[in-house]
């Protein structure tokens, strides 16, 4: 992973074979990033997918091993225990062109993956809620 800083934005490089749900909240853990948001493209050859089903407060998942184009990804970086508490979608496209997307809990950088991570002074944590079954935004 290669990064630059400027100002409040990181412009963030993975390289094939990274893991990138495991390298980016390293990169917020050694940069003391507790709050912000980003985004990114890039592909992967590996992933796990996952969809949460509200009635049994329970999330279904998928791996998908094959050459995916990361068509977009969005997440947001809070806090939930004094731990950095990642939450990422992904929308993929695989050879055909057509879309695979969901939660993304890991994936593998095939080539590379570009990320712009902008960094908030701010602390929102996160509080798991019984109702909805999910770590909610504590606002």
């Amino acid at each position: 992973m290669k990064h630059k800083q400027i100002k409040d934005t990181y412009f963030i490089r993975l390289d094939r074979g990274e893991k990138i749900i495991e390298t980016l909240k390293n990169f917020c853990n050694k940069n003391k990033i507790k709050c912000g948001y980003f985004f990114g493209i890039g592909a992967l050859n590996e992933v796990e997918l996952a969809h949460y089903i509200v009635e049994n407060k329970k999330y279904t998942s998928k791996t998908y091993k094959q050459p995916l184009e990361i068509v977009n990804m969005t997440g947001n970086i809070t806090t939930m225990n004094n731990e950095i508490y990642l939450h990422c979608h992904i929308v993929l496209s695989d050879e055909k062109m057509h879309a695979i997307a969901g939660h993304i809990k890991e994936g593998t950088i095939a080539a590379t993956c570009e990320i712009i991570l902008v960094k908030l002074n701010a602390n929102i944590n996160r509080k798991h809620d019984d109702f909805i079954g999910l770590n909610l935004l504590d606002i």
